[in-house]
């Protein structure tokens, strides 16, 4: 289907630039930027085919892929080197990026999971496992806590977005429904970064880790 196939290499884009964007903010050379870019691109694609298809993913055996996040890749690289008012953006302009691609690779898990005739409860795993499969891989290999673990609402945004396809497959047409469901993920994941809404957080009075140093690590170290 041709929407879906654009749609793939949209949010392949997205994720591509995503891990571009944090591969500079760490400092990365080049090779590092595109690892990162393709690891993010690629993780929650990978993640989708070995659940739901046979053989080999399609990131290995059709090359629009790595083209994409090639071409993704040097386009950021160009903006942010000359784009210097960029660089105080650069934290959300990661979530926003991200945000594109947690839509599409959600929407489009869900949309093959259903045509593979997976169960709804293992069409909401697929979908989540992909959204934020690349992210995951990216924040770990950038030595930070994934995104998933300590922004505002993540995954939760994947699973609203999943049923919310899964329910109105068939009732809507598919075209409108893929376009919907992505602008539902992407809406949700910018109303919470806005609002600063996240789900709820345990909180431990000072001193109860025992001295360990690692009382506050983690939200405020990646936030302030």
């Amino acid at each position: 289907m041709f929407l879906v196939e654009i749609m793939d290499l949209i949010g392949t884009a997205a994720f591509a630039v995503s891990g571009v964007l944090v591969g500079i903010r760490n400092k990365l050379d080049l090779f590092g930027i595109f690892v990162l870019a393709t690891i993010t691109a690629s993780g929650g694609g990978l993640i989708r085919d070995v659940i739901i298809k046979k053989g080999l993913p399609v990131f290995f055996t059709e090359p629009k892929y790595l083209i994409t996040i090639v071409i993704s890749t040097v386009i950021a690289c160009v903006i942010v080197h000359f784009a210097y008012n960029f660089l105080n953006k650069i934290q959300t302009l990661i979530q926003i990026f991200d945000a594109i691609g947690l839509g599409v690779f959600t929407v489009l898990a869900t949309y093959g999971s259903i045509l593979a005739g997976v169960p709804i409860i293992g069409i909401v795993f697929t979908a989540v496992l992909t959204g934020v499969g690349g992210g995951v891989m990216r924040d770990i290999m950038a030595n930070d806590v994934p995104l998933v673990f300590r922004s505002e609402i993540y995954a939760l945004a994947s699973i609203i977005g999943s049923l919310a396809f899964y329910f109105l497959y068939g009732v809507l047409d598919v075209t409108v429904n893929v376009y919907l469901c992505i602008f539902v993920v992407f809406a949700i994941r910018m109303v919470s970064m806005h609002f600063k809404l996240n789900l709820p957080i345990i909180s431990i009075k000072d001193g109860a880790m025992g001295g360990t140093g690692y009382e506050n690590k983690g939200y405020e170290e990646y936030n302030g």
